[in-house]
């Protein structure tokens, strides 16, 4: 979902709707609806940036983690390690079997990861940190899915790379598919397209600030 932000991405699909369990919640706990009232913000955009000045997880404790989130949780559907139990959440990608000569880096337990996928063994990935400017750069305002694809090919035990979370993370099972038929970054992207413009155009009823395009 936080994809959609960017509007990029699958829209989730019946089987994959990752929040579909907080409906029931909700009724079985008595919660009740409410009147929603925003309340704009003066001279804001959707290019506008904005630094959160309070981390919103102990496993994204800086600017450059959250605008790698939409990008780089998708590692959590794969037995890669995606950076938790280390000083750069989503920013280090890697796992012990990856080839030696890529960036190391040791999971280790913290306050937000006591358990971290690999905890104490070496790692070998990708290192996408750098300053927010580096990082926006790279991400370059889209959903960054080359990473996944690159850590794919190079990931000696293909049968095992995706865990059962990928297609919930994802909204569907299609990412997954794709990324093991050997698809290009720019086919996946084009797949996305018709039940985005179809989005899109629901979208723009909704809006409160000048968009993106």
């Amino acid at each position: 979902y936080a994809n959609m932000i960017l509007q990029e991405g699958w829209l989730a699909d019946a089987a994959n709707q990752a929040y579909e369990n907080l409906k029931r919640i909700r009724f079985r706990e008595g919660a009740k609806f409410f009147q929603l009232h925003v309340i704009p913000v003066k001279n804001y955009t959707h290019k506008s940036k904005y630094v959160i000045p309070i981390k919103p997880s102990p496993n994204l404790p800086d600017i450059q983690s959250i605008y790698w989130y939409a990008s780089t949780c998708f590692f959590e559907g794969t037995v890669l390690s995606e950076g938790r139990g280390t000083a750069k959440p989503f920013q280090y990608i890697g796992h012990p079997t990856m080839p030696k000569n890529m960036f190391a880096f040791t999971p280790k337990a913290t306050d937000g990861a006591p358990n971290p996928k690999h905890k104490g063994k070496v790692c070998y990935g990708f290192n996408l940190s750098g300053t927010p400017e580096q990082v926006l750069k790279k991400i370059d305002n889209k959903v960054q899915i080359k990473y996944l694809i690159d850590a794919y090919k190079a990931f000696p035990d293909k049968e095992n790379f995706f865990n059962k979370g990928i297609d919930r993370l994802a909204g569907t099972d299609e990412l997954a598919k794709q990324v093991k038929e050997g698809k290009s970054e720019a086919e996946i992207r084009k797949s996305w397209e018709p039940k985005l413009t179809a989005f899109k155009k629901i979208r723009k009823q909704y809006l409160l600030y000048p968009d993106f395009e």
